[in-house]
């Protein structure tokens, strides 16, 4: 009898630890950094939505990439992936302000250095479509590469695409 106890008490405590782990409970509270961490995302979203709806503020609401432009400045044929020879295209739909702004792309290499840098006046009230476009004059070197949109100075979007033979 005391044979079976001994190999039966072992496995019981086995059980009761695993049990104990799995209550819900944390041995440890969690790290202050991910409490702050996702507090502060959570701020920027609520603050981000308050900016969009102000009509004062130049809102960016869609921005595409590709090789050849359509009709009203739309990117016709959307793509991340470029041939050296090919024009990169940037199509960038705004909305508001009510009075000007300035709408950029800058164009960086994967070594950080700009390619390209261009801005536009935006006058117009409400919506429209804005292009940039980059083909550089020896052609793209294979790499990778970052778009940054900027709205009144401001950094809105970014896009990476490829060149590769």
């Amino acid at each position: 009898m005391m044979t079976h106890v001994s190999h039966v008490l072992p496995a019981f405590a086995l059980a009761t630890a695993l049990l104990a782990g799995c209550s819900g409970r944390s041995a440890s509270p969690p790290a202050d950094g991910i409490e702050t961490g996702a507090a502060d995302s959570a701020a920027a979203a609520r603050d981000s939505i308050a900016r969009a709806s102000e009509p004062h503020i130049l809102q960016i609401s869609n921005v595409m990439i590709g090789k050849r432009l359509g009709e009203g400045n739309r990117v016709a044929e959307p793509t991340f992936q470029f041939a050296p020879a090919d024009t990169v295209y940037v199509s960038v739909s705004t909305k508001g302000p009510p009075e000007s702004s300035t709408l950029a792309a800058k164009w960086l290499s994967q070594k950080g250095k700009v390619i390209d840098s261009t801005s536009k006046t935006l006058e117009a009230k409400g919506s429209q479509i804005s292009e940039f476009h980059v083909a550089p004059p020896k052609g793209w070197p294979e790499g990778v590469y970052l778009v940054t949109i900027y709205g009144n100075g401001d950094s809105m979007a970014a896009k990476t695409f490829q060149v590769k033979k």
